[in-house]
C-alpha cells in the first residue's frame, strides 16, 4: 500500500468514526463551548486535524481533538473585540447532562472533564487555563449546584 492510499484510509476510517460517534462528539462541544457557535463547526475541525494524523482511531483521541479545538474557539472569541454572547442552556440527551449543561460555562467545563471525562486537575487547568485552586473551586460549586438542583427537583415531584 502507497503512503498516499494509507492516508487515504485513515482519513475514510476518520469520517466513519466522527459520523458512527456524532452524537456523543456534540455533547462534548456543546458542553464545553463558552460562546455560541455551532458544536458542527468544532466537529469539522477536529475531524480535520485528525484525518492526516497517523495516531490509532479510537474515542480518546477524537475527544481530545475536540476538546483542543473548543478550547481554542473559546480563546479566539475571547480575545476577539466582538464579544460573543454566551449560547442559551444546551439541551443535551445524556443522562445527567441537562443539569450540567445549566451551569455557569466555567462551572460546567470543570465539571465535565473532571467529574465526567476523569481529567486531572492538571490537565483540566492547562486545558482550560486556570489554576489548580480555581479548578477545585469550580468544582464544588458545580457540584454543590447539582446537588441543590436535584434535591429541588425531588420536592417539586412529591
Amino acid at each position: 500500500m502507497t503512503i498516499t492510499e494509507l492516508s487515504t484510509e485513515q482519513e475514510e476510517m476518520w469520517r466513519t468514526f466522527f459520523d458512527d460517534n456524532h452524537a456523543d462528539l456534540v455533547i462534548v462541544a456543546e458542553t464545553l463551548l463558552r460562546f455560541h457557535l455551532s458544536p458542527e463547526k468544532v466537529l469539522r475541525k477536529a475531524l480535520s486535524s485528525l484525518e492526516s494524523s497517523p495516531c490509532e482511531v479510537t474515542f480518546e483521541q477524537a475527544i481530545q481533538a475536540v476538546i483542543d479545538t473548543v478550547i481554542e474557539y473559546n480563546r479566539e472569541a475571547a480575545n476577539s473585540p466582538f464579544q460573543a454572547k454566551t449560547p442559551p442552556p444546551v439541551k443535551l440527551k445524556a443522562p445527567g447532562m441537562s443539569q450540567i449543561a445549566l451551569l455557569p460555562w466555567p462551572e460546567r467545563a470543570v465539571y465535565f472533564l473532571r467529574g465526567i471525562l476523569h481529567y486531572s486537575c492538571e490537565e483540566t487547568g492547562l486545558l482550560l487555563d486556570l489554576s489548580d485552586v480555581q479548578i477545585d473551586q469550580f468544582y464544588k460549586f458545580a457540584a454543590k449546584r447539582i446537588g441543590y438542583e436535584a434535591r429541588h427537583h425531588v420536592a417539586e415531584d412529591r
